[in-house]
C-alpha cells in the first residue's frame, strides 16, 4: 500500500512539476509579415495571449530580495524568430528580415489601479529599467531589446533572433494592468539607412497582482495550537 501511495504521490508531483515548468515556460515570438521593405512587425503567437484570449500573467507578491514590495514575474519571455541555426535556435518562416534588430517598447498602462506603477527590469538590473504609470503612455522610447547584439544582430546580413533570459515585469499595487506594447524595427539598414520593418500594432497583455491575504484569526489560532501541539509532543519525546 505504501508503495502504490508513494507512486500515486510521484506522478501527482511529477505532473504538477511538468505544469509549472510550462507555466514558466512562456514565450511570445516577434517575427514579420514578409522580410522584404516596409513589411510589418508582429507577435507570431500573440493570439494566444492577447487580452482578448482570456489569458492572464499572474505576478507574485515578494517580501525578500531583490523585488521585495514587488508583485512579480519573470515570465512570459519574449523573443524574435530566427532566421538560421546558427545561435542553436529553430528557424522560421516568419522571422524578421537580415540585418534587422527588433526591441519591445513598454508603450501604454491602459488601465489598472490608480497610483499603480508598471515596471520592466532588464538582466542584472536592481531597480526599475523602465516605469510607466497606470493611464500614462509614451510614443518613443521605453524599449528594451529582443534581438541579442551579442550575436551581431543589428549588422548588415545578421540574423535578428533573440532570446533574452533574466528579466522581470513588477508593479507597485495589486489589480489587474492591462499593458500595451509594440515591436519596433531599430536597425539602420533599411532604405535611407533606416528601419526595414515598420511597427507592429500595439499588443494588449493583462498581468494581475492579488493581494498577499492577512492571516485570519482562525488561521493565527491554528497555527498557535499547532506551536502547542509541537511543543508538548517534544516533552513527551524527552
Amino acid at each position: 500500500m505504501k508503495t502504490k501511495l508513494s507512486q500515486k504521490w510521484s506522478v501527482a508531483l511529477l505532473a504538477l512539476g511538468l505544469a509549472v515548468s510550462g507555466a514558466q515556460a512562456q514565450h511570445i515570438n516577434a517575427g514579420a509579415l514578409g522580410t522584404t521593405q516596409g513589411s510589418q512587425l508582429y507577435f507570431g503567437n500573440g493570439a494566444s495571449y492577447v487580452n482578448t484570449s482570456g489569458y492572464t500573467r499572474s505576478l507574485n507578491y515578494s517580501n525578500s530580495g531583490t523585488f521585495a514590495g514587488w508583485f512579480n514575474n519573470s515570465s512570459p519571455t519574449f523573443t524574435a524568430l530566427a532566421q538560421t541555426t546558427n545561435n542553436g535556435a529553430t528557424p522560421s518562416p516568419f522571422a524578421a528580415a537580415y540585418g534587422s534588430f527588433l526591441q519591445l517598447r513598454l508603450e501604454s498602462v491602459v488601465s489598472g489601479p490608480v497610483g499603480g506603477t508598471f515596471s520592466f527590469f532588464d538582466h542584472g538590473a536592481t531597480t526599475p529599467t523602465l516605469n510607466l504609470g497606470v493611464g500614462s503612455s509614451v510614443g518613443s522610447g521605453n524599449l528594451f531589446d529582443l534581438s541579442d547584439a551579442s550575436h551581431g544582430a543589428g549588422t548588415v546580413g545578421a540574423d535578428p533572433y533573440g532570446h533574452l533570459h533574466g528579466r522581470r515585469y513588477a508593479v507597485s499595487l495589486p489589480g489587474d494592468y492591462l499593458v500595451g506594447f509594440r515591436i519596433i524595427d531599430s536597425s539602420v539598414n533599411g532604405t535611407g539607412g533606416g528601419p526595414i520593418h515598420t511597427d507592429s500594432d500595439l499588443f494588449l497583455m493583462t498581468f494581475r497582482a492579488v493581494a498577499v491575504p492577512e492571516p485570519t484569526t482562525a488561521t493565527l489560532m491554528g497555527m498557535g495550537l499547532l506551536a502547542v501541539g509541537l511543543g508538548v509532543r517534544r516533552k513527551l519525546q524527552r
